[in-house]
């Protein structure tokens, strides 16, 4: 059996004269095989669960990057119905799953996916679950017909992507061999890349780049590297947004609508460093920096991805290679570690992917040499207009400037300090009597502009803890830091507070 993807036909509002003389027409037109009907008997009442193939969309012919909407239907063939309910409670509902021989079984596919594993996101349930039935019950001799969005790999040729229906709790159905076939045309053309002027969502019209673009439901839309809806795609689209259109004026013909830099949420600029961030004796780790691209902060991102790509690739995008996910990611810069000798590219989303320049970890890696841990160069203390200048108290900030780029305080930042009276009190995250930052933009403290986040701000929003009472109440300025924790460097070492030049808040600096 062949299961193929079901391709929408373009409607227009205007003539198609008119329409045609709106933009250049895309080189590359897709078109889809006739649909695949039922058999003419099916078995019933077999006694269990079982489902038998019952007919299913056309074969795709698409351009690089399109993505389209498959349909299968299954007869229920068995004497049981199909429940979805709450997995392992009375739960029989029937999914899709990858089979083989392409991809494999519960193996990921390039055709769609959820973004995990590699997979490209066309909203699969998950990256080997490109569906799950569509009502709560599908009783024996009755039909679940499965929608799914499948998305054609950048390079030209002919793909297949098996299917085997399965109930999670129970295991797999019966294989009809179901599949479908995808090809993908090869085009000497690239997609036209315009700038958003305005947009009449009324009338379906796009102004970009002294153009205007017809589009409708049957139109193939794009949110960077993930599928998206028609409504999706107009709640998006803005202008000064970028696009990447193929564009058919004629109205049976299928437009391709991309969005790749979108103002509000364009990608993050990512750059990848390979050094020893684990602190092994090797540099063998890449660390992956990702900053928004309006103005160079960091991201603080959801998704951190990395790909094997032949050496000497000279650019990163979506079909560089398999994405998958970094292990252990957490807010930006993103460590990988131990990376195996080879060419990378990494990509980072905030709402649509940024990607690296590809990055060559060599074989064997450079020895590393102890890093070094973080030291203060110079201590200082801005106090608050409203409490006293003498005494640390609410809306003070301490601020300490430090030889390298420095980590977001974690939830444990804990610093200590002993004043000349011998009170000892301290500034602690957890208690909530300070809030910790560092500089977004260079900074200057003492008269010296420090880079970009080598500076970390203590602001006191309670007054800090007593640990031991002095002569004179309260912790006085200045102040000299005892211990820290929370406070670490880049590489993940903390402050060296013993080595350092300056730990004493408040004058003399």
């Amino acid at each position: 059996m062949s299961l193929v993807i079901g391709l929408a036909i373009g409607l227009t509002l205007f003539p198609p004269t008119e329409r045609a003389s709106l933009a250049l027409a895309a080189e590359c037109t897709p078109s889809v095989g006739p649909s695949i009907p039922p058999p003419a008997t099916v078995p019933s009442g077999i006694p269990g669960l079982h489902a038998y193939w019952y007919g299913q969309s056309g074969y795709p012919t698409l351009c690089p990057g399109q993505s389209s909407v498959a349909t299968v239907a299954f007869y229920n063939s068995g004497s049981e119905g199909w429940k979805l309910g709450i997995t392992g409670i009375d739960y029989t509902a029937i999914s899709l799953g990858t089979s083989g021989p392409q991809p494999g079984q519960d193996r990921a596919s390039i055709l769609g996916g959820d973004w995990t594993h590699g997979s490209p996101n066309t909203h699969w349930s998950t990256f080997n679950r490109p569906a799950i039935q569509p009502a709560q019950w599908i009783g024996p001799n009755q039909v679940a017909w499965f929608q799914f969005t499948v998305k054609a790999p950048p390079t030209p040729g002919t793909y297949r992507l098996y299917l085997r229906p399965l109930i999670e709790s129970v295991g797999w159905l019966e294989d009809f061999g179901v599949y479908w076939q995808v090809t993908v045309i090869p085009t000497s053309t690239t997609p036209q890349r315009v700038t958003v002027e305005s947009v009449d969502t009324g009338a379906d019209v796009i102004n970009a780049s002294g153009m205007h673009f017809l589009y409708d439901r049957s139109d193939d839309f794009q949110y960077g590297d993930e599928t998206t809806t028609y409504e999706n795609f107009e709640r998006q689209l803005t202008s000064g947004d970028v696009l990447d259109v193929r564009y058919e004026p004629s109205a049976p013909q299928r437009s391709t609508f991309v969005i790749v830099e979108d103002g509000a949420y364009a990608a993050p600029n990512v750059v990848p460093q390979i050094g020893n961030f684990d602190h092994g004796t090797t540099k063998n780790d890449i660390r992956v920096f990702a900053s928004t691209a309006q103005d160079g902060t960091p991201s603080y991102l959801t998704v951190a991805q990395r790909a094997a790509v032949p050496g000497g690739t000279t650019m990163c995008w979506a079909g560089s290679g398999s994405y998958v996910e970094i292990t252990g990611v957490d807010n930006t810069p993103y460590i990988d570690e131990n990376v195996p000798s080879g060419t990378y590219c990494y990509r980072v989303s905030g709402g649509m992917f940024g990607y690296s320049a590809p990055v060559t970890m060599p074989s064997p890696p450079a020895a590393a040499a102890p890093e070094p841990a973080p030291l203060s160069v110079d201590a200082r203390t801005t106090s608050s207009s409203g409490g006293s200048a003498a005494t640390f108290d609410f809306g003070d900030r301490l601020l300490a400037a430090f030889d390298q780029p420095m980590r977001i305080c974690d939830a444990n930042t804990a610093v200590r300090l002993r004043d000349a009276d011998g009170t000892v009190a301290e500034l602690n995250a957890s208690t909530r009597n300070i809030g910790c930052e560092r500089n977004e933009a260079p900074q200057t403290v003492g008269g010296t502009t420090y880079p970009t986040f080598t500076v970390i701000t203590l602001t006191l929003v309670a007054s800090p803890t007593i640990l031991e009472a002095g002569s004179t109440p309260g912790l006085q300025l200045p102040a000299t830091v005892q211990t820290a924790s929370g406070i670490l460097g880049d590489s993940g070492l903390a402050w060296n507070v013993a080595g350092s030049t300056d730990i004493v808040f408040g004058e003399p600096d």
